[in-house]
């Protein structure tokens, strides 16, 4: 079985793509090199962030422009194939140099590489309690995020950002139209309603004003309006939002009353006293004859 190390900056195919490996770290980057690194992924409760050189990603891209690019401890810890129960884990490359990854209670700690069987981060580490990580590439499972540039991981945020501000700009907007909506429909329903109520308070003074004469004049007959008013409370029943039409009275030969109608023409009764006309726009006109005419 080839060692992990042959696999790295060149060309293998993992799950049917043709992809390039390269040296990543696990753990914290050294601050004199933290400008020279970019995060290819975040940490976990098993792993801290791992990082990829900008430079090692600009020379892959140079060299196989039309491969995307990943860090190698990244799929491995993708693929299951780094325990995180042993303490020290190697991929050679020769004989006594090579990578390694170090792991303590059950999460991966930090990731370096080994050179002549010593590992600078701990002098007591030793081969010959290292674990050698193998695996075909058969058993390699890549990560959903390949390894990018600083410059595009920035371009991405922001690119969220404005998703994210638009979707918020089209919500208000949708808030807005609807309130505007909302509020044109009940503007409606008040003035429909407000028209209806000066109507009936107008027919309301036009009987109270008939009633404020028959007290003050003496009349040698006095008139009987009660078969008018039945007639009117019989409209009144079928037709709530029946209105008047101009100044009227119950010493008319006759009254017009009219009514919206938003189902389509309904037909009045068949009463002798009541003739009706449809307007296709909806408004019904009703003549109502007064006093047994």
């Amino acid at each position: 079985m080839s060692s992990l190390a042959d696999f790295i900056k060149r060309p293998v195919a993992i799950q049917g793509r043709e992809v390039v490996l390269l040296p990543d770290l696990v753990g914290p980057v050294p601050i004199s090199e933290q400008h020279q690194y970019v995060e290819s992924c975040g940490a976990s409760n098993t792993c801290p962030a791992i990082h990829v050189r900008e430079t090692d990603i600009e020379e892959m891209r140079e060299r196989y422009p039309e491969y995307p690019v990943y860090g190698l401890w990244h799929v491995l810890i993708n693929s299951g194939l780094v325990s995180f129960k042993r303490t020290l884990q190697v991929i050679p490359i020769t004989q006594d140099d090579g990578y390694y990854i170090h792991c303590d209670l059950g999460r991966a700690e930090y990731s370096g590489i080994y050179e002549a069987g010593f590992f600078a981060a701990d002098a007591g580490f030793t081969l010959d309690e290292a674990q050698v990580v193998n695996a075909d590439l058969e058993q390699l499972v890549l990560p959903d995020q390949e390894a990018k540039l600083a410059s595009e991981l920035r371009f991405e945020r922001q690119l969220v950002t404005r998703q994210a501000w638009s979707y918020l700009a089209i919500s208000v907007v949708t808030v807005v139209a609807m309130a505007f909506g909302v509020n044109f429909l009940l503007a409606q329903v008040y003035d429909r309603a407000h028209r209806q109520l000066e109507s009936k308070n107008a027919m309301l003074e036009d009987l109270q004003s008939g009633l404020d004469k028959l007290r003050t004049t003496r009349l040698t007959e006095v008139p009987n309006d009660q078969e008018t008013l039945e007639r009117l409370a019989i409209l009144w029943r079928e037709y709530p939002n029946i209105e008047t039409e101009g100044s009227q009275s119950l010493e008319h030969p006759s009254m017009v009353l009219t009514y919206h109608s938003e189902q389509g023409f309904k037909s009045v009764p068949d009463y002798t006293w009541l003739k009706s006309r449809y307007d296709p726009k909806g408004l019904v006109t009703i003549t109502m004859q007064n006093r047994g005419r």
